[in-house]
């Protein structure tokens, strides 16, 4: 799921409320593979320079790792706020669940 519907959204506004989280995945999901680095929240948001609060990008990141496509490092960097965040990177190997499908396949 790409968009939490917390404040019970209906009709065409959740339609594109899913749409907008999903096309922010997919940009932040790209951005992690074309730099090839660990990132943030914070520095996602700054270097996107997207239009969306930073818990639309924390969102976007759980929801990425979640899906095995990258995972949370040990390390940390200072994020907007002056407390510390961790980085996240791509994910090397698939997760677990995904070779339980492909061997039974």
């Amino acid at each position: 799921m790409t968009f939490f519907n917390t404040i019970e959204e209906t009709g065409e506004n959740l339609v594109l409320s899913t749409k907008q989280a999903k096309n922010q995945q997919d940009i932040i999901y790209s951005y992690f593979v074309q730099t090839n680095r660990p990132l943030s929240p914070s520095m996602v948001l700054n270097e996107l320079n997207l239009n969306c609060p930073i818990t639309s990008i924390r969102r976007a990141i759980t929801n990425l790792t979640n899906a095995g496509k990258i995972i949370k490092t040990d390390q940390y960097v200072k994020g907007n706020y002056g407390k510390h965040e961790h980085l996240w990177e791509l994910a090397t190997e698939p997760i677990e669940k995904q070779q339980c499908l492909f061997n039974a396949v």
